[in-house]
Order: C-alpha cells, then structure tokens, then sequence
C-alpha cells in the first residue's frame, strides 16, 4: 500500500486490473477518482468501510481518471488500451488501430 500511494501522490500512472482493483478499494485508493472493477458488489466486499467511493464506480471495461487505470478480469484490452493513451505511446488513433486488430482479430478486418 505504500508503494501504491506513494506513486498516486507523485503522479505516477497506476494500473489496477481484476483484483488488483479490489486491492485499491480495501486501501482506499479509490475514493477520489472514477474507476471499475469486478463488479460494484466485490469492490464493496473487499473495500469494507476503507471503500467511500461507490458513486465513482462505471460499469465498463476499463476507466482511466486521475491518472489510475482501473479494469475488471476480462478487460484486458481496454485497459491496455487505457493505459497506452496515458503514457502517450501512440497518437490515439494508432492505439484505437491496434485495439480493434487485437479485439476484432486479423480475419475481421481482412476478409478475403
């Protein structure tokens, strides 16, 4: 955990993907930005009273708020995807480019 909030208050991206998000809500790492998870309920379970934040849960695959990068188990992508725009590694249509190859797959995008 102090790893975790130390690199929050310096303004490190952080990444928090599955349980790693639920990780976030029991230390209280969530209550001051927009995020996701395994679902509203898991976050409330692991979170315990340390969770406040149940109005910044979004239901979707990925969010990204504040520099915090947050995804439930099967948002792989996304959060990838998230996390690139972030550290500027692309321009956001490159990134988008490599999201759908990846998620639509080679076949979709070139049909014979």
């Amino acid at each position: 955990v102090p790893v975790v909030r130390k690199a929050i208050e310096s303004g490190k991206i952080v990444g928090a993907i599955c349980n790693g998000a639920s990780f976030m809500a029991k230390s209280g790492l969530l209550n001051n930005v927009k995020h996701t998870g395994n679902g509203i309920e898991q976050l409330k379970l692991w979170g315990g009273e340390n969770y406040t934040n149940q109005d910044g849960y979004v239901h979707q695959q990925a969010v990204a708020d504040k520099n915090i990068v947050t995804a439930n188990g099967s948002g792989v992508l996304e959060f990838t995807s998230e996390l690139l725009l972030l550290l500027d590694n692309d321009t956001p249509e490159r990134i988008d480019m490599y999201y759908q190859f990846n998620k639509q797959g080679f076949c979709a995008l070139f049909p014979n």
